[in-house]
């Protein structure tokens, strides 16, 4: 009776391939760096309301919204909702935001808070909001 083999030369060589492409994309994602943002811009309603400079010394913004309006705290370079008048205050959870590309998104206070860096960093992504 003869052994069932379960791998081959051919199944070895193929395996190492797919590691090898999960090592790479694994290092590669590792290896952005995300940039620290410099200003942190407010939407209401699709349009442009504040530009605040995220700085270390903590201030505190009312934003005025159609169901009522949020606090934002600005902080250690970092900014966040920290209270609204939405139902399931999932802009509240969203907890500091400071890296650029992040975002903050209020659906029912229609409010997005967006960190940008350098001026060609913020030409370079765009968005839209229905």
């Amino acid at each position: 009776m003869r052994k069932k083999q379960y791998f081959r030369k051919g199944d070895l060589i193929i395996y190492m391939f797919i590691f090898s492409i999960f090592l790479f994309l694994f290092a590669s994602v590792f290896s952005l760096k995300s940039s620290e943002g410099k200003k942190a811009e407010i939407y209401v309603n699709n349009r442009l309301v504040y530009v605040f400079n995220l700085q270390k010394d903590e201030k505190n913004i009312f934003v005025n919204t159609d169901i009522g309006g949020v606090n934002v705290r600005i902080k250690d370079y970092k900014i966040r909702v920290v209270t609204s008048n939405s139902p399931l205050k999932l802009n509240v959870k969203q907890g500091w935001i400071g890296k650029t590309g992040e975002v903050i998104i209020g659906l029912p206070d229609k409010m997005i808070i967006k960190i940008v860096g350098d001026e060609s960093e913020e030409n370079s992504v765009d968005f839209i909001v229905g």
